[in-house]
């Protein structure tokens, strides 16, 4: 029975683990994988203001990003957009994507800006395009932030879980342990005590010649029988020891 139990507990603690572990490490990696891609968005989004701000005094006919060709933000932005756990993210992903939008219209007018003069440009980038950059990338920031956080409440939960699992396990040691000891209990006080003075009764006549008076309770089982028919060839064998010294 005891080994029914422990082999029943095991057997669901590591079924709750593995499921468990299955689930909330893909829950994870999902976070990572966000994590990571919200860093590339920023990098990204880094790089284009970069690249203006580094060719804002340079001659007419300045290389500057092609944000037509370059679709690195949107495939990374919708591979995470699919990533994400709860409303709080998915909210401020549409908040990424509507500064995106915004930050690549005013980006489209680069190019003929860029035609002009040098204070031109810089007045167009810090009046126009540095005010969405930086919406943009508080944005990214913000999604980046609750990322972590998820991944940290995650972590919790995995470690929480794993105690949780481990429950069954304890409670079942725990049950085994108390049978064990009732058990090893019932089996000093109902066999090994009884035979240990039968045994002592009997050493003590044929050593000591002491009268056999050894009891074990009034109940009526195999051992109370036992003792009694001990005792009754004992008693036996004390007459017929009487008997034959006298006839001598």
């Amino acid at each position: 029975m005891i080994a029914t139990i422990l082999l029943l507990s095991s057997i669901i603690a590591i079924y709750e683990f593995v499921s468990m572990r299955r689930e909330v490490s893909k829950v994870i990696y999902e976070n990572i994988t966000s994590i990571n891609i919200s860093n590339m968005l920023m990098e990204i989004t880094d790089e284009y203001n970069f690249a203006l701000f580094k060719s804002m005094d340079q001659p007419a006919g300045a290389i500057i990003p092609d944000v037509n060709k370059d679709t690195r933000f949107t495939d990374f932005f919708g591979e995470a957009s699919a990533r994400y756990t709860n409303e709080a993210e998915k909210n401020m992903a549409d908040s990424v994507r509507y500064a995106y939008t915004a930050y690549i219209h005013i980006m489209k007018n680069a190019p003929y800006v860029w035609l002009g003069s040098s204070s031109e440009r810089r007045e167009w980038y810090f009046e126009r395009m540095y005010p969405v950059y930086m919406k943009l990338r508080n944005y990214i920031e913000q999604l980046t932030v609750l990322s972590q956080k998820e991944l940290t409440q995650n972590f919790q939960y995995l470690n929480d879980s794993f105690y949780r699992s481990l429950m069954p396990s304890v409670g079942a040691v725990s049950v085994g342990i108390l049978l064990i000891m009732l058990f090893n209990y019932f089996i000093n006080y109902y066999f090994i005590s009884p035979v240990s003075k039968i045994s002592a009764g009997i050493s003590n006549y044929k050593n000591f010649g002491k009268k056999y008076s050894v009891s074990i309770g009034n109940n009526d089982d195999e051992l109370s029988t036992l003792n009694n028919n001990i005792k009754e060839l004992i008693e036996l064998y004390s007459k017929l020891k009487s008997a034959k010294q006298k006839e001598h």
